[in-house]
């Protein structure tokens, strides 16, 4: 009797007919999401970090190493917030992003800001639950608000870069790296890992 609820318990015992498998540890696949060390002091970071809230900005955990990459933002609350390009020297802490030279980013009063410049301005500033595209090919960073290009590329984006977010004033973001709600403008994929782009 012992014998039967061990088969079904996967005991081993003198009986063992070799119908026993091994444990094999499941080895985690590596997840493109937001940075927990690359994020300011009051940064907030939930869903397996796919939402910032809370004050300051955070670089995703992979540079963009292919030639043309796409992500989506998904704006679920408003506030202040800015989307965009940022190397692992620009200022997590200071809102809004962009006014150093190591950050490209699309803020949430319509004006496009990097080196404290305003490089161009939108009129179409995105609203609640609208979903921002960004595209970046290391010669143009474009957005597109809901599938529609918004014509205002930053051409100056130099370095390694990653994507880049910062909120304050109550705003929320949701990243996404893959899944997205609109296509991906054409020849341009999700951002890959670099042992991605290896096996490619």
């Amino acid at each position: 009797m012992a014998s039967i609820f061990c088969c079904f318990r996967g005991c081993a015992s003198f009986l063992d007919l070799g119908f026993a498998t091994p444990t094999v540890p499941i080895k985690k696949q590596p997840v493109i999401a937001l940075n927990q060390h690359q994020t300011g002091q009051e940064v907030v970071l939930v869903k397996d970090g796919t939402r910032i809230c809370g004050t300051g900005g955070a670089l995703g955990n992979t540079a963009i190493m292919q030639d043309k990459a796409y992500f989506e933002v998904r704006l679920q609350q408003s506030g202040v917030w800015g989307i965009g390009l940022g190397s692992e020297k620009a200022d997590m802490n200071t809102v809004p992003m962009g006014n150093d030279a190591d950050s490209w980013v699309m803020c949430s009063d319509g004006y496009l800001r990097h080196n404290k410049e305003e490089m161009h301005r939108i009129t179409q500033i995105p609203q609640e639950g609208d979903t921002i595209g960004v595209s970046y090919n290391h010669i143009e960073l474009n957005f597109y608000l809901n599938g529609q290009k918004l014509d205002c590329p930053f051409t100056n984006v130099r370095g390694q870069v990653y994507p880049a977010v910062y909120v304050d004033d109550g705003a929320v973001l949701d990243i996404v790296f893959e899944n997205f709600v609109r296509d991906p403008p054409p020849g341009f994929d999700k951002i890959m890992l670099e042992q991605s782009l290896l096996e490619t």
